[in-house]
């Protein structure tokens, strides 16, 4: 399978409500050759509102934002038809699994395109190099150079792993800069650590990752907290009936030690540290590594291979006490649902609305193909709200006031009035809080005249974005 190595850079990084600006790809073989590259830069979205922090890092400038050759709406549809043309690959990045693959499902999702899960179905695979090179780097220190973070721990940012390694290929934060970065990161991961290469490639989809736990029960996984890499060797118990995520015991803990508590006893040891509990998600591209290399390490060395299997089968033969646990996890997991009743907004329903009808398949389909008043036309024919919400947002973007009918252009120009005036803590970038970031940075930046300038260019962005929605 081929490679496709992609990039965003947004205007946010909340990935709900804000938008990407630029993006780049690059389709290699499994060899890095690079076969083909494509960039893309669109304008900002009338109703979108950028964090001054998004900016500075990416370093899109403000002019792009009003000049750049492409809406948001085509760059959507461009990267769609650019990812299709070479499935099935490894759709792949750094940090793509947190980041990039939530922001592009989104951008599916509300510009109508139902094919949300386009990078991991029909072959595809998803592949991060973030959860590599971190593997890569605990198991062999020279695999790849690292500099030190303020608190002494490694850092796996990809602008610092470019600027120790020495094969920057541009400013970073750029998306095509970014894209070049990563595959000299994989490459080093390939060269000073084949085996986590190998093992990422294993685990890049679901059923690979399933396929993998259920063959072996026992395995070294990593996990990353407060700045470093811990591997642990866990024994896959079950899949949680709610979020299919794979449910270990960490064989550092003795289970004789639980195996006679009651109900209430063990859901409170569940709950404490040190957990005994492993979660795994197996569609986040989680490095799966055999029994073998966690015994190599603390604590598990000291416990040996032989204790190891012992604990493994007492597990095995206590399938009520393997069951309790199950059953605990998932009422905790319905108790926390239910105690979250925060009405979601319509942007942030990607996950709990359930798959698009074929009736909806069939008009956002349509919808692509026809003109303005064949748009209008399909509004109400949506069997959901959300995607009548979705088009009339598409139409309000792409079209002026002009061309579309006053009601509609109304409504949608005084809803996103409200959310962008609003001054309370929103989830969303307002005028009040771009203000309060910039007069921030203002601050911080009092002595660099350069920086000054460009945050006077987003200023000025932004009174002009607003005086448009003043007396809406």
């Amino acid at each position: 399978m081929n490679f496709v190595w992609f990039d965003y850079e947004s205007s946010d990084s909340r990935v709900n409500h804000g938008q990407v600006c630029e993006a780049s790809f690059i389709l290699t073989d499994d060899r890095f050759k690079i076969l083909e590259k494509k960039e893309l830069k669109c304008r900002l979205k009338p109703n979108v509102v950028p964090s001054i922090g998004a900016m500075l890092v990416n370093n899109i400038p403000p002019e792009t934002l009003k000049n750049a050759p492409l809406s948001h709406y085509q760059l959507v549809l461009e990267n769609y038809k650019w990812f299709e043309k070479f499935r099935p690959a490894y759709f792949t990045g750094f940090n793509v699994t947190s980041f990039d693959i939530e922001f592009y499902r989104r951008m599916l999702f509300k510009t109508l395109i139902p094919d949300v899960y386009q990078t991991n179905t029909r072959g595809n695979k998803i592949h991060d190099v973030l959860p590599q090179v971190r593997a890569a780097k605990f198991i062999n220190r020279n695999c790849i150079a690292t500099k030190l973070n303020a608190k002494g721990n490694d850092s796996f940012k990809l602008q610092d792993l470019a600027e120790v390694g020495n094969f920057n290929h541009g400013t970073s934060h750029s998306s095509m800069v970014d894209c070049l970065n990563t595959i000299e990161v994989a490459q080093k991961v390939k060269q000073g650590a084949p085996e986590i290469w190998e093992a990422s490639l294993n685990s890049a989809h679901r059923t690979d990752s399933e396929k993998i736990i259920n063959s072996q029960k026992i395995f070294t996984a990593f996990e990353f907290f407060y700045g470093r890499l811990r591997p642990y060797l866990q024994k896959h118990l079950f899949y949680h009936n709610l979020y299919r995520w794979s449910i270990c015991w960490d064989l550092k803990h003795h289970p004789k030690d639980y195996l006679n508590l009651d109900r209430g006893s063990l859901s409170k040891a569940l709950q404490n540290a040190p957990k005994v509990i492993r979660t795994f998600k197996q569609n986040k591209n989680n490095v799966i590594m055999n029994k073998e290399l966690g015994l190599k390490y603390e604590p598990y060395d000291k416990i040996g291979i032989n204790e190891i299997m012992e604990r493994s089968k007492i597990l095995d033969q206590n399938p009520n006490f393997v069951n309790s646990i199950s059953s605990i996890l998932e009422d905790l997991a319905r108790e926390k649902q239910e105690s979250n009743q925060t009405e979601l907004l319509f942007e942030e329903t990607i996950y709990t609305g359930g798959f698009v009808s074929p009736k909806d398949k069939d008009n956002m389909t349509k919808f692509h193909d026809v003109d303005l008043k064949g748009k209008l036309s399909l509004i109400e024919k949506f069997t959901q709200e959300r995607y009548s919400y979705f088009a009339k947002c598409l139409l309000y973007e792409e079209y002026s006031k002009e061309q579309l009918p006053e009601s509609l252009y109304n409504e949608m120009h005084r809803h996103f009035a409200k959310r962008l005036t609003s001054t309370d803590n929103e989830k969303w970038e307002t005028f009040a809080s771009f203000y309060k970031e910039c007069d921030d940075h203002r601050e911080k930046y009092k002595d660099d005249e350069s920086k000054l300038k460009i945050l006077e260019g987003y200023n000025n962005y932004v009174e002009k974005m607003e005086k448009k929605f003043e007396n809406a």
